[in-house]
């Protein structure tokens, strides 16, 4: 049983509440790939605009959001939020330019991001994500570009601009997480390969793929909760969930960074993340995370003005952490909370940990930021478990994630 995210939300690590790495996004450039700069040749046209006008480029990252450097980091926040607002119909994933810029300074994955410019004018990018781990042979290449400047080949230049990045790197499979529309459940839809779930055929991010032949690997439905009605059904779960896991385990709960004495079994934890979490076809490479890492990612979360709250179950036994879950809230503790990442070791699995964990950790929430009043969370269709979990605390389907593979 095991909950993941999001790749153009942030922290990163939220993809994993997808598999995601939520959102795991949106990431840091560098001027490493300057070779690799589209300048389209002069007199081109695509679609109403002159190739001329446009170019891509590798983003800047500032090393401080007020830093004098900082514009354009804050210019591809922006971006990014309305684009996402431009598929949910609504601001609820926005992120703030101080929240994301810790996630394009993590260490331990190489994560780039590239701008497309028509003029002075940013009009999309694209995100890379490589790991780091050795013998890794997958990319991550997402694309967006605004509502407005589609089918002009924007898309196609950026497309093509990831892929060179990829294959420069020597990866030979190329993977996309993309928001997508509910859309109307009666019109012809996309069908992933697990065969659980559907998109619409008539979504942007579905037409620009399907027509570039990649295959939908698996869906992530996209879920909302609205706090005051889940409250009212929190105390049941929460007894159902002690009642079972009482024989042999126990609940216990952190703010922000994690205790030094569970360091150990989060970096266990972090990695079954990229082996235990429903892969459907898709390729993953597996993670190393050591306690470090751990610290690094709880050190960005916090950097970002996160309030970060975690729940885990440990079993009496061994005194070993064996489930966890985490959650994320903005600085601006009105804003909706993002659910991280969850996670049941199989070996663990039968005793109701997942609705210990997740049952503690929205009472957790409750305590510490009562003014948020919205959650958000996002789980593989073929994750049964933890969308029947879920299900029962409220959440409803606000939209989907497609996790795309290139041929």
């Amino acid at each position: 049983m095991s909950e993941a995210h999001h790749a153009a939300m942030v922290p990163l690590r939220w993809r994993t509440d997808v598999k995601a790495r939520p959102v795991r996004c949106d990431p840091p450039a560098g001027d490493r790939t300057d070779q690799l700069v589209t300048r389209p040749s002069a007199g081109g046209r695509l679609g109403r605009v002159s190739t001329d006008a446009l170019s891509i480029e590798p983003l800047t990252i500032p090393a401080l959001i007020d830093g004098p450097d900082a514009g354009p980091f804050r210019e591809m926040t922006e971006l990014r939020n309305d684009i996402e607002a431009s598929i949910v119909g609504s601001r609820d994933l926005a992120v703030s330019a101080a929240g994301l810029l810790p996630e394009y300074q993590d260490a331990w994955i190489d994560k780039q991001v590239h701008v497309a410019r028509l003029g002075d004018r940013m009009v999309g990018r694209v995100f890379v994500e490589l790991a780091q781990e050795e013998g890794a042979r997958t990319a991550l290449v997402e694309v967006e570009v605004l509502p407005e400047f589609r089918g002009h080949g924007v898309g196609s230049a950026l497309l093509a601009h990831g892929e060179a990045i990829a294959a420069a790197a020597e990866r030979p499979v190329i993977e996309a997480y993309i928001l997508h529309t509910l859309g109307d459940p009666a019109a012809e839809r996309v069908h992933a390969t697990t065969g659980f779930g559907d998109v619409p055929a008539d979504d942007p991010g579905v037409r620009f793929l399907t027509a570039r032949g990649w295959t939908l690997e698996q869906i992530y439905r996209m879920s909302r909760l609205d706090l005051d009605d889940g409250a009212r059904r929190l105390d049941a779960l929460s007894a159902e969930a002690v009642a079972a896991s009482s024989v042999g385990y126990d609940l216990v709960t952190w703010i922000g960074a994690t205790p030094d004495e569970y360091l150990d079994d989060l970096a266990v934890l972090n990695a079954r993340m990229s082996t235990d979490a429903p892969q459907g076809g898709l390729e993953i490479d597996e993670e190393v995370w050591t306690a470090q890492r751990v610290a690094d990612l709880d050190a960005r979360t916090l950097r970002g003005g996160y309030l970060f709250l975690s729940t885990a179950a440990r079993q009496r036994e061994t005194g070993r952490l064996v489930a966890f879950s985490n959650m994320y809230v903005d600085a601006d503790r009105t804003r909706p909370a993002q659910q991280g990442d969850s996670l049941v070791l199989r070996e663990h699995r039968g005793h109701r940990l997942g609705l210990l964990v997740k049952t503690g950790l929205h009472r957790l929430l409750a305590e510490e930021s009562p003014q948020t009043r919205v959650a958000y969370t996002f789980n593989a269709e073929e994750n049964r478990p933890m969308l029947a979990i879920n299900e029962a605390l409220g959440f409803v389907p606000a939209g989907y994630q497609g996790v795309w593979k290139r041929p």
